[in-house]
């Protein structure tokens, strides 16, 4: 399982693996924030997500995809703004798209554990 903590500062703290973690976004309050933990790297190109929010559901095991960032953001997991072009992870679309469709996380802050 892959895990990372997020302070709000630019980089993410680091937690014990199979942490939950919170990430301050300046527009949403505390309690509303989305809690993600990335479970693990299931190919070369897709991960596994834990998200659980009050206001787009519980999807406990979510297949997120690694493309280009079409929009400008912020990581769920690290707070950091994500420019358009950055390689991000967002949720796959199969059908209708999810709630939490929008969120991304920045690639290199997965990429740069090893995988459990």
């Amino acid at each position: 399982m892959i895990a990372r903590a997020c302070t709000g500062q630019e980089e993410p703290a680091r937690t014990r693996r199979g942490e939950r973690r919170r990430c301050a976004v300046a527009h949403v309050p505390e309690w509303a924030q989305p809690t993600v933990t990335v479970l693990e790297r299931a190919t070369s190109q897709t991960l596994t997500v834990s998200w659980c929010d009050s206001r787009t559901g519980h999807y406990g095991h979510q297949t997120w995809q690694e493309r280009i960032a079409r929009r400008p953001g912020r990581c769920v997991l690290t707070g950091r703004s994500i420019a358009a072009g950055d390689h991000v992870y967002s949720p796959q679309v199969r059908g209708s798209p999810p709630p939490n469709v929008q969120a991304m996380i920045i690639a290199s802050c997965v990429d740069a554990d090893p995988v459990a």
